[in-house]
């Protein structure tokens, strides 16, 4: 994990100051394994694909060439047939473009996904070294984006199509085993990734959505298990407050701000400070209705999932909307760091007890969405981009 301070200095407000001297060297270690190569790697990639120049070197890497990094859809064919013979998993990433708020890109999930997929798939890489870590290319797409000027929105069901058919050209490729990521957190998004698991896995073969496991830990939340991340709020009963909200932090605030910071630096403005706490929001009274129904008949497990979605769903109501939540002012990259590393060891357990041990992968959060939505068709999350709140405080 780094170990630059982060703390307020002339490269930005909270941002890690970099090492120096011999600390050099191992910084450059210790970002071999943190996922900061790879999403820089994509992101040099994506940049060249827009300036319509050709792509020359099909392998990357994570970190100097510790663990090779090879994107499946840019080599041969042949090639690509006779590496997924080795049974090794394919990395399949399908991210919203949406809007974080005035400070975070509109494609912060696809880069935060990409950091977290650097240190899942070193540290697969290093549980399974026979397999090379092949990486296909991501899909840009997602269901209940939130509101802003740029997002894109698609429905649950065009997004299942997507997600389906991308699982079924790997495995008639010759995937085994296919690692469906993203790092985006709306209910009906994720459980559009699991019918792309459940359509692996009635081929026989296997298949994990790894944020599954995030948003069930979001409805269960130990949240002083996080109390390291919020170190540096001298106040204790602001860092009280904000541990005891960390659930409600769902979007582009303190965690997803600080993940942010600690993955794609460059992409994050440093007039985040500059932003607001997000006001309180209220529960939704259907579904806090519903949730209590749900439990009185005895199913205590989706009454829960319906509790923490009447608690989200006051956010939308907000007027004006500000598009993030918790305190992004207060986010720190040394934060983000000790976030990522506490998913990707939950996505390591996982990964090999399904590839591995053959157990079942993590089931997802809220199944109950589908019928309840109309397998997509109502969109409780869109709001008239004109009560969006789309720049910063005061004057510029």
């Amino acid at each position: 994990m780094p170990r630059g301070r982060a703390e307020p200095d002339h490269h930005g407000p909270g941002r890690a100051r970099p090492p120096r001297g011999g600390a050099r060297l191992g910084a450059r270690l210790r970002r071999n394994v943190s996922g900061r190569s790879l999403a820089a790697r994509l992101r040099r990639r994506a940049l060249r694909e827009r300036a319509g120049g050709s792509v020359r070197a099909r392998r990357g890497s994570v970190g100097r060439g510790l663990v090779p990094v090879i994107f499946l859809h840019e080599i041969p064919h042949h090639d690509a047939r006779r590496l997924l013979e080795s049974g090794a998993p394919v990395y399949l990433g399908f991210n919203p473009v949406e809007y974080h708020g005035p400070h975070l890109p509109l494609a912060c999930d696809r880069l935060i996904g990409d950091g977290v997929l650097g240190m899942f798939s070193a540290r697969m890489a290093r549980r399974f070294p026979d397999w090379p870590v092949l990486v296909a290319r991501s899909v840009d797409c997602g269901v209940e984006p939130t509101s802003g000027r740029g997002s894109r929105r698609q429905r649950y069901r065009d997004v299942r199509r997507i997600v389906r058919e991308s699982c079924r050209a790997l495995l008639e490729l010759g995937a085994q085993r296919i690692v469906l990521h993203s790092f985006h957190g709306s209910g009906l998004h994720n459980l559009a990734l699991e019918d792309g698991v459940q359509l692996v896995r009635a081929e026989g073969k296997q298949a994990i959505a790894p944020f599954h496991i995030v948003l069930r830990e979001m409805m269960d939340l130990d949240a002083e298990r996080y109390a390291p991340a919020f170190a540096h709020i001298e106040d204790p009963e602001e860092r009280a407050a904000m541990i005891a909200g960390l659930s409600m932090d769902f979007h582009a605030g303190f965690f997803e701000t600080s993940l942010a910071m600690h993955f794609a630096g460059d992409a994050v403005s440093s007039r985040h400070v500059e932003l607001p706490p997000c006001p309180p929001f209220g529960r939704d009274g259907l579904l806090s209705f519903l949730s209590n129904l749900t439990d009185a008949i005895g199913h205590p497990s989706a009454a829960r999932e319906m509790s923490f979605a009447a608690d989200a769903m006051g956010w939308p109501k907000l007027r004006p909307f500000p598009g993030y939540t918790g305190r992004p002012h207060r986010a720190r990259a040394a934060s983000g760091a000790f976030f990522a590393e506490q998913i990707v060891e939950r996505y390591e357990d996982a990964a090999v007890a399904v590839f591995e041990r053959g157990e079942d992968p993590p089931a997802p959060v809220m199944e109950w969405l589908r019928p309840l939505s109309g397998w997509g068709s109502l969109e409780a999350t869109k709001i008239d981009v004109r009560h969006v709140s789309h720049d910063y405080p005061g004057p510029g």
